[in-house]
Protein backbone atom coordinates (compact mmCIF):
# COMPACT_ATOMS: atom_id res chain seq x y z
CA UNK A 1 0.00 0.00 0.00
CA UNK A 2 1.42 3.38 -0.92
CA UNK A 3 0.78 6.72 0.68
CA UNK A 4 -0.79 7.94 -2.55
CA UNK A 5 -3.49 5.27 -2.18
CA UNK A 6 -4.26 6.78 1.21
CA UNK A 7 -4.74 10.28 -0.20
CA UNK A 8 -1.34 11.45 1.00
CA UNK A 9 -0.70 14.82 -0.59
CA UNK A 10 3.02 14.39 -1.44
CA UNK A 11 4.90 11.86 -3.49
CA UNK A 12 8.39 12.81 -2.26
CA UNK A 13 9.88 12.64 1.22
CA UNK A 14 13.08 14.53 2.04
CA UNK A 15 15.12 13.78 5.15
CA UNK A 16 17.33 16.57 6.52
CA UNK A 17 19.64 16.79 9.50
CA UNK A 18 23.28 16.74 10.47
CA UNK A 19 25.66 14.00 9.39
CA UNK A 20 25.08 11.06 11.67
CA UNK A 21 21.45 11.90 12.43
CA UNK A 22 20.27 8.69 10.73
CA UNK A 23 18.91 10.03 7.45
CA UNK A 24 20.23 7.15 5.35
CA UNK A 25 19.54 4.34 7.81
CA UNK A 26 16.04 5.56 8.70
CA UNK A 27 15.28 6.51 5.10
CA UNK A 28 15.99 2.99 3.87
CA UNK A 29 13.66 1.52 6.47
CA UNK A 30 10.94 4.10 5.76
CA UNK A 31 11.16 3.43 2.02
CA UNK A 32 10.66 -0.29 2.69
CA UNK A 33 7.71 0.41 5.01
CA UNK A 34 5.87 2.44 2.37
CA UNK A 35 7.21 0.57 -0.71
CA UNK A 36 8.93 3.61 -2.22
CA UNK A 37 12.41 3.95 -3.73
CA UNK A 38 15.23 5.21 -1.52
CA UNK A 39 17.76 7.77 -2.82
CA UNK A 40 20.80 9.14 -0.99
CA UNK A 41 21.97 12.40 -2.59
CA UNK A 42 25.56 11.82 -1.43
CA UNK A 43 25.57 8.42 -3.14
CA UNK A 44 24.16 10.04 -6.28
CA UNK A 45 27.06 12.51 -6.28
CA UNK A 46 29.60 9.74 -5.75
CA UNK A 47 28.15 7.83 -8.71
CA UNK A 48 27.98 10.91 -10.91
CA UNK A 49 31.58 11.97 -10.27
CA UNK A 50 33.21 8.60 -9.62
CA UNK A 51 34.83 10.10 -6.52
CA UNK A 52 34.29 10.17 -2.78
CA UNK A 53 32.52 13.11 -1.16
CA UNK A 54 35.84 14.05 0.41
CA UNK A 55 37.58 14.07 -3.00
CA UNK A 56 34.82 16.15 -4.59
CA UNK A 57 35.23 18.71 -1.79
CA UNK A 58 39.04 18.69 -2.03
CA UNK A 59 39.17 19.00 -5.81
CA UNK A 60 36.23 21.31 -6.48
CA UNK A 61 35.32 23.06 -3.22
CA UNK A 62 32.13 23.41 -1.23
CA UNK A 63 30.43 25.85 -3.63
CA UNK A 64 30.70 23.35 -6.50
CA UNK A 65 29.47 20.55 -4.24
CA UNK A 66 26.39 22.57 -3.20
CA UNK A 67 25.59 23.42 -6.83
CA UNK A 68 25.73 19.71 -7.65
CA UNK A 69 23.38 18.95 -4.74
CA UNK A 70 20.93 21.54 -6.04
CA UNK A 71 20.99 19.98 -9.51
CA UNK A 72 20.23 16.56 -8.03
CA UNK A 73 17.23 17.90 -6.10
CA UNK A 74 15.94 19.66 -9.22
CA UNK A 75 16.04 16.31 -11.03
CA UNK A 76 14.46 14.36 -8.17
CA UNK A 77 11.46 16.70 -7.84
CA UNK A 78 10.41 15.57 -11.33
CA UNK A 79 9.94 12.02 -10.01
CA UNK A 80 7.58 10.41 -7.53
CA UNK A 81 7.45 7.84 -4.72
CA UNK A 82 10.95 8.60 -3.44
CA UNK A 83 12.40 8.82 0.07
CA UNK A 84 15.44 11.08 -0.25
CA UNK A 85 18.29 11.34 2.24
CA UNK A 86 19.98 14.72 1.77
CA UNK A 87 23.50 15.81 2.65
CA UNK A 88 23.83 17.47 6.05
CA UNK A 89 24.66 20.88 4.58
CA UNK A 90 22.15 20.81 1.74
CA UNK A 91 19.52 22.87 3.59
CA UNK A 92 21.98 25.79 3.62
CA UNK A 93 21.58 26.16 -0.15
CA UNK A 94 19.51 29.26 -0.80
CA UNK A 95 15.79 28.47 -1.12
CA UNK A 96 16.27 24.69 -1.18
CA UNK A 97 14.17 24.07 1.93
CA UNK A 98 11.34 25.97 0.28
CA UNK A 99 11.75 23.88 -2.86
CA UNK A 100 11.75 20.60 -0.93
CA UNK A 101 8.77 21.70 1.20
CA UNK A 102 6.83 22.68 -1.92
CA UNK A 103 7.39 19.36 -3.69
CA UNK A 104 7.42 16.98 -0.76
CA UNK A 105 7.20 16.27 2.92
CA UNK A 106 10.38 17.17 4.79
CA UNK A 107 11.56 15.52 7.98
CA UNK A 108 14.24 16.95 10.24
CA UNK A 109 15.90 14.10 12.08
CA UNK A 110 16.82 16.19 15.08
CA UNK A 111 19.80 14.73 16.91
CA UNK A 112 21.96 16.27 19.63
CA UNK A 113 25.66 16.87 18.91
CA UNK A 114 26.59 14.44 21.73
CA UNK A 115 24.48 11.67 20.20
CA UNK A 116 25.94 12.32 16.74
CA UNK A 117 29.48 12.31 18.14
CA UNK A 118 28.90 8.85 19.63
CA UNK A 119 27.58 7.60 16.26
CA UNK A 120 30.29 9.19 14.10
CA UNK A 121 33.23 7.95 16.11
CA UNK A 122 32.49 4.55 14.55
CA UNK A 123 31.80 5.80 11.02
CA UNK A 124 33.59 6.67 7.80
CA UNK A 125 35.35 9.97 8.44
CA UNK A 126 36.19 10.47 4.75
CA UNK A 127 32.50 10.79 3.96
CA UNK A 128 32.13 13.86 6.19
CA UNK A 129 34.77 16.38 5.12
CA UNK A 130 33.31 19.35 6.99
CA UNK A 131 33.49 17.55 10.33
CA UNK A 132 36.99 16.13 10.30
CA UNK A 133 39.22 18.39 8.20
CA UNK A 134 39.96 21.34 10.47
CA UNK A 135 41.47 22.15 13.84
CA UNK A 136 38.26 21.77 15.87
CA UNK A 137 37.36 18.59 17.71
CA UNK A 138 34.45 16.54 16.41
CA UNK A 139 32.10 17.77 19.15
CA UNK A 140 33.12 21.40 18.51
CA UNK A 141 32.43 20.95 14.79
CA UNK A 142 29.06 19.34 15.51
CA UNK A 143 28.02 22.08 17.92
CA UNK A 144 29.08 24.79 15.46
CA UNK A 145 27.19 23.10 12.61
CA UNK A 146 24.11 22.69 14.79
CA UNK A 147 24.17 26.38 15.63
CA UNK A 148 24.60 27.34 11.96
CA UNK A 149 22.10 24.90 10.48
CA UNK A 150 19.24 24.54 12.96
CA UNK A 151 17.39 27.54 11.50
CA UNK A 152 17.41 25.79 8.11
CA UNK A 153 16.50 22.35 9.45
CA UNK A 154 13.68 23.82 11.51
CA UNK A 155 11.86 24.75 8.28
CA UNK A 156 11.08 21.05 7.75
CA UNK A 157 7.43 19.96 7.83
CA UNK A 158 8.08 17.42 10.58
CA UNK A 159 10.64 17.32 13.41
CA UNK A 160 11.59 13.89 14.75
CA UNK A 161 13.87 13.63 17.78
CA UNK A 162 16.20 10.67 17.21
CA UNK A 163 18.26 10.70 20.42
CA UNK A 164 18.33 7.30 22.14
CA UNK A 165 15.90 5.81 19.59
CA UNK A 166 16.34 2.77 17.36
CA UNK A 167 16.31 3.54 13.63
CA UNK A 168 13.28 1.28 13.20
CA UNK A 169 11.34 3.34 15.76
CA UNK A 170 12.30 6.60 14.02
CA UNK A 171 11.16 5.22 10.65
CA UNK A 172 7.84 4.10 12.16
CA UNK A 173 7.40 7.53 13.76
CA UNK A 174 7.91 9.15 10.35
CA UNK A 175 5.41 6.80 8.73
CA UNK A 176 2.84 7.54 11.42
CA UNK A 177 3.38 11.29 11.00
CA UNK A 178 2.75 10.98 7.27
CA UNK A 179 -0.53 9.16 7.72
CA UNK A 180 -1.74 11.60 10.38
CA UNK A 181 -1.06 14.67 8.24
Amino acid sequence: MSLVENNFEYNLIFLVGQSGSGKTSCGKILSDLISWTFIDTDEELILKHGKSINDIFKENGEEFFRSEELMIVKELIKKSNLVISTGGGMPEIKNIMGLMNYFGATFWLKTSPLEIEARLVKSNKNHRPLLFNNDLSLIENLEQQAKNRYSYYSRASFHIDTDKKDIEDVALEMKEALYKS
